[in-house]
């Protein structure tokens, strides 16, 4: 299953289908379109065990805000149920809300605020996690996640990647707390969320549950610092990853160091390393990417030879 607005035509699964296609090998393609009211309503009849006239109402209300989409259905539940808007009443024994108030909430929220909020009840750590996850892209390695956090003490990435007023550090949020165990306990804490998953076949990587996340996760760093962040990540990984581990993320290493390329300083050494690495990295890509991917590769190389230039 794949969302295919997000397979582009040099994609690797793309190319797979393409190749399995001129090969003579049939595929069927389904295509998956969305929830609709009496889907919603069987679906959320079966999961509080009642019937459907008693939660048509709740259906009717979430399919209108989720447009039958089933990621944000689930999200949208998930987040009444966080609220305690949706809650099992013991008195009755039986799930309860009030209509009026589900519409009200719902009315008033789009599906980002609703991520953005489930992630900022998150503890501190974990979302320095998921930050960090969200600059590597929708797929990526936990070990280049536990590389990152390790090299940045907690407060270091509160600086980079927060607000300019941030509450004091808890006991849950301890200064130097980024050790594997903690890592552990926010990989748990995101998986239990059900906001990423481990691959089954390799269990070193992950994915974000949906592009929404990454996006959501992505917006909880302020505008201000993203690029500043993204090519601390970028000098981090350069620095941390050997020979073949940067050779086969070449391409996301040369992204987030190109991301923070205004803030270089005048060192005209660091600039050179920064024009041959999109260089290479613009050569490895050139044949498996889409165009414009090279492009932005290439423009910054030629942004950093007319610095050099001229400087």
């Amino acid at each position: 299953m794949y969302i295919s607005r997000l397979i582009y035509r040099t994609h690797p699964l793309a190319l797979q289908i393409k190749e399995k296609e001129e090969t003579g090998i049939d595929l069927m393609s389904i295509e998956i379109g969305n929830l609709t009211l009496k889907n919603i309503t069987s679906l959320i009849a079966e999961a509080l065990d009642m019937d459907d006239d008693a939660v048509k109402n709740l259906a009717t209300i979430v399919h209108k805000k989720t447009s039958g989409n089933a990621f944000f259905v689930l999200m949208f539940l998930r987040s009444l149920y966080d609220e305690e808007l949706l809650a099992y009443n013991f008195g009755v024994m039986k799930w309860t809300w009030d209509d009026d108030t589900v519409n009200a909430e719902l009315a008033t929220e789009n599906v980002a605020t609703v991520l953005i909020n489930k992630l900022n009840r998150l503890n501190t750590r974990t979302q320095n996690v998921v930050k960090v996850a969200s600059c590597l892209g929708a797929n990526f390695s936990l070990s280049a996640v536990a590389a990152i956090t390790d090299n940045l003490r907690t407060s270091e990435l509160r600086r980079l990647s927060s607000i300019e007023q941030m509450p004091p550090l808890t006991e849950d949020d301890d200064e130097d707390d980024n050790t594997t165990s903690s890592l552990g306990s926010s990989l748990h804490e995101l998986q239990g969320e059900g906001l990423w998953e481990v691959e089954s076949e390799d269990a070193d990587i992950c994915h974000f549950g949906h592009d929404k996340i990454q996006t959501a996760a992505f917006e909880l760093i302020p505008i201000s610092r993203r690029d500043t962040f993204r090519g601390k990540i970028g000098s981090i990984l350069l620095e941390k990853l050997d020979d073949d581990a940067l050779e086969a993320n070449l391409f996301e290493v040369v992204s987030l160091l190109n991301c923070a390329m205004n803030t270089l300083s005048d060192d005209k050494e660091e600039r050179k390393k920064l024009a041959k690495l999109n260089l290479r990295a613009g050569m490895k890509v050139r044949y498996c990417c889409p165009i414009t991917v090279v492009c932005n590769l290439y423009i910054a190389l030629f942004s950093t030879c007319t610095y050099l230039t001229i400087y």
